[in-house]
């Protein structure tokens, strides 16, 4: 890869990806930063319900094996990666669809909520040179006997940060929100505040998990910083290693 280029990890939540307008929408917005001095690793979830779905659809006789529930349940991240890379290349976007074997993202655990350990680093960055937009599911890796492995739900925050973590490459996570609030604005009429920038730990201490829990400590103890945000609202709220500041606001305090 040209030393000069940067990788920016994105993470397409099931919110922004659940009608054939927004995967649009998305397409429309990732050509926009497909720069050359920039390389996209596009994280795409299944659209919203779907896993829930899924899950439900799994036959539950004593037969169906925790390998053949990951293997189906895992497949609406895979049809995603087809759908939003035949819609980038029909704009004339260079894009490659890739696989987590092709990536080779190892997972370790259980077979339905493993952690991720490792990367084919190597591999993702030859493919960047070909293509500088790969897009990949999330919420799922591979085991050590090659059977697919889910990451637990909300497992494509997961597959995002480990990503940037192993490429030291800049992450973001797409939703419909525009960041972080002190409560979830669907249960609300008044959008509660909104935080321009907290620490892991404040993120961790909501009673609305955002993003996912796994991948929250993740990327503290990778000193990850990332940002939530949604397609027309930048930047969202930047996590790291920060002090906790509303919108608008000063610093409140700084998290252990």
């Amino acid at each position: 890869m040209n030393s000069s280029n940067t990788v920016h990890v994105i993470k397409c939540g099931g919110s922004v990806l659940g009608t054939k307008a927004d995967i649009a929408a998305m397409a429309i917005h990732l050509a926009s930063i497909a720069v050359a001095d920039e390389q996209l690793i596009v994280v795409v979830s299944a659209p919203a319900g779907v896993t829930d779905a899924l899950f439900q659809s799994v036959s539950l006789e004593a037969s169906t094996s925790s390998d053949e529930i990951a293997e189906h349940v895992s497949s609406g991240e895979r049809i995603m990666v087809t759908r939003l890379t035949d819609q980038l290349q029909a704009m004339g976007v260079n894009a490659a669809a890739l696989t987590v074997h092709d990536i080779g993202l190892r997972a370790s655990g259980p077979p339905l909520d493993a952690d991720p350990i490792s990367l084919d680093v190597a591999a993702i960055l030859q493919r960047l040179d070909e293509h500088p937009v790969l897009v990949v599911p999330g919420f799922a890796g591979v085991g050590s006997s090659g059977a697919r492995r889910l990451l637990g739900r909300g497992g494509s925050d997961l597959s995002a940060v480990f990503i940037a973590a192993e490429l030291g490459a800049s992450c973001t996570l797409l939703q419909n929100a525009t960041g972080v609030y002190e409560h979830d604005p669907s249960l609300h009429d008044a959008a509660p505040p909104r935080f321009d920038q907290m620490h892991w730990d404040d993120l961790l201490e909501l009673d609305n998990e955002v993003v996912q829990a796994k991948a929250v400590r993740l990327a503290k103890q990778r000193q990850l910083p990332f940002r939530v945000t949604s397609l027309d609202a930048q930047p969202g709220t930047l996590v790291g290693d920060v002090q906790l500041l509303l919108a608008s606001d000063r610093p409140r305090h700084a998290s252990s």
